[in-house]
């Protein structure tokens, strides 16, 4: 992994070719539905999406972009091993829809379906942006009741496939110890609020760049060091 690595959003059919039982941990981080710059990803998938979104029909919309994730998570769910580990970086989305303000949940969202299909979930992290943007509402300002806070941190949720995993021969109790985190690195890590800022990848083409998902190298390393061995 380098910091200028591309990542592309993979469809539940690219994960096929993986074998059953057979990964120790994902870290992930999909399209955000009812993100405006994700829409037209989720039209070529299901165009039906893009025919409720055009008659304003939100829920809809919002449900269907997930039915589409969902079939990722059980790609997820099957590729993972026994005590294996999810890491999944997602969003909420506030939007308008017919002149409509409202917030779509997408982090419980997806912690239901992952319930819903055997993951065990841990607990989760708030990771906060900090934003530099000079004004912390939107909606009429400092006029109440129609302001709204500004969404400033994402959730990567945590799941378990069954139990906890086990390291039963020498060799992996040693590449287990050999793992261990510095002491000051877990008093950083295991905390369930991350603040560090989020970046621009170094993407060359522009049509890469709008469908990049840019969550830092810094949590990507953090998450495979608290949950993989080497």
């Amino acid at each position: 992994m380098t910091t200028e690595h591309k990542i592309l959003y993979t469809s539940s059919s690219d994960l096929k070719d993986i074998s059953n039982n057979s990964v120790d941990l994902i870290v992930t981080s999909p399209p955000y539905p009812m993100i405006e710059m994700w829409d037209t990803q989720f039209f070529k998938i299901n165009p039906k999406i893009e025919t409720e979104l055009n008659d304003n029909r939100a829920s809809e919309a919002f449900s269907l972009m997930h039915e589409e994730l969902d079939k990722t998570w059980d790609e997820c769910y099957r590729v993972l091993k026994e005590g294996g580990i999810a890491c999944i970086n997602i969003g909420d989305a506030t939007r308008s829809i017919k002149n409509k303000f409202q917030l779509f949940n997408n982090h419980s969202r997806i912690v239901n379906y992952c319930l819903s299909i055997g993951f065990c979930s841990l607990p989760a992290i708030l990771w906060r942006k900090q934003t530099n943007a000079p004004n912390k509402f939107m909606g009429s300002g400092m006029l109440p009741p129609n302001a709204y806070v500004t969404l400033e941190h994402e959730y990567i949720l945590i799941f378990r496939k069954g139990n906890i995993r086990k390291f039963k021969t020498e060799e992996e109790k040693e590449l287990r110890r050999e793992s261990a985190i510095f002491w000051e690195e877990r008093n950083v890590w295991f905390s369930d609020i991350w603040d560090f800022k989020g970046i621009k990848q170094k993407l060359s083409i522009d049509k890469t760049r709008n469908r990049s998902a840019a969550y830092p190298f810094e949590l990507a390393y953090r998450l495979i060091n608290l949950f993989s061995i080497k």
